[in-house]
């Protein structure tokens, strides 16, 4: 995938209508995962093992998942482009970084990729569209040095985060200690409906699982998926060609993304009644010794 075909040159890209920046930045995520899908190459389709990749994509410095159709873009990006991770950082990030260590910086030559995130406005409490430009971090001068650096904004945030709440419950006040997350149970796709794939495809990227489906049940995916991509909503006044909704992927995704919440709240309780009898048989075992 050619960097250019990803996105613009960022001057274009500013001199731009939001609207019609976002109408392109659909057409061109829409073709992308499109291609990919033909080739078998989409992230959330099964590799030789029946297995999906199921590693997320991050946000180095805010510790961000990306979700739905972002995330599968994302890790298109960092496939086609061979980058060990689909760990990134946004240019103004790379800009903070950059004046504080005049030694990171973004390689010559290399080009972001453009994607749209919802986040919410504290003043109206409404969630609004904002572009971001991404740089994979093997994009950068210094990769290793630019974790480093970005871990290091992360522990200054959650000092931040400590200094505020010790004003409010005490200076002795201590933040939680994080624990290491397990890795999910393994889910079985059980479904080859375009949001409900995905869905539990998402919900195993973020339980930490891994995603099995079979050779069938992802070809019947990709043709649905291909399908419901491209449905013709008219006819070309100009060429006489079918004309389809770039934002159909969206609609798809924000589906499949509604659809992982509530997947993910049923494994849980699953898990946590085939816990239950084991808890109290340790709990009278307990007892037992206590006699």
């Amino acid at each position: 995938m050619s960097d250019e075909s990803i996105v613009s040159e960022e001057e274009n890209t500013k001199q731009r209508d939001p609207k019609e920046e976002a109408f392109r930045n659909a057409l061109n995520q829409r073709k992308v995962i499109a291609e990919s899908l033909k080739n078998g190459k989409l992230s959330c389709l099964p590799q030789a093992d029946g297995y999906a990749d199921t590693q997320p994509a991050v946000n180095l410095v805010n510790g961000t998942y990306y979700h739905g159709a972002n995330l599968l873009y994302l890790k298109e990006h960092q496939k086609q482009n061979g980058y060990p991770t689909a760990e990134y950082v946004s240019s103004s990030q790379i800009d903070k970084a950059n004046e504080n260590n005049p030694a990171l910086y973004i390689r010559k030559g290399e080009k972001g990729i453009s994607i749209y995130v919802s986040n919410k406005n504290e003043e109206t409490g409404e969630y609004e569209e904002k572009n971001i430009r991404l740089f994979n971090v093997a994009q950068t001068s210094k990769p290793w040095e630019m974790k480093e650096w970005a871990n290091q904004k992360q522990q200054e945030k959650l000092q931040e985060k400590l200094d505020y709440l010790r004003t409010q419950y005490g200076s002795n006040y201590q933040l939680p200690e994080s624990k290491q997350k397990a890795p999910g149970p393994d889910i079985k796709c059980t479904s080859s409906e375009p949001a409900q794939y995905l869905g539990q495809y998402f919900a195993a990227v973020s339980m930490g699982s891994r995603f099995q489906a079979t050779a069938e049940q992802a070809a019947q995916f990709s043709q649905k998926m291909e399908e419901a991509m491209f449905k013709k909503i008219g006819v070309s006044q100009k060429t006489g060609e079918p004309v389809s909704n770039p934002f159909e992927l969206s609609k798809i995704s924000n589906e499949a993304s509604r659809y992982c919440k509530n997947f993910i709240k049923d494994i849980r309780m699953e898990v946590q009644k085939a816990e239950q009898p084991q808890q109290k048989h340790e709990q009278q075992q307990s007892k037992s010794r206590n006699f």
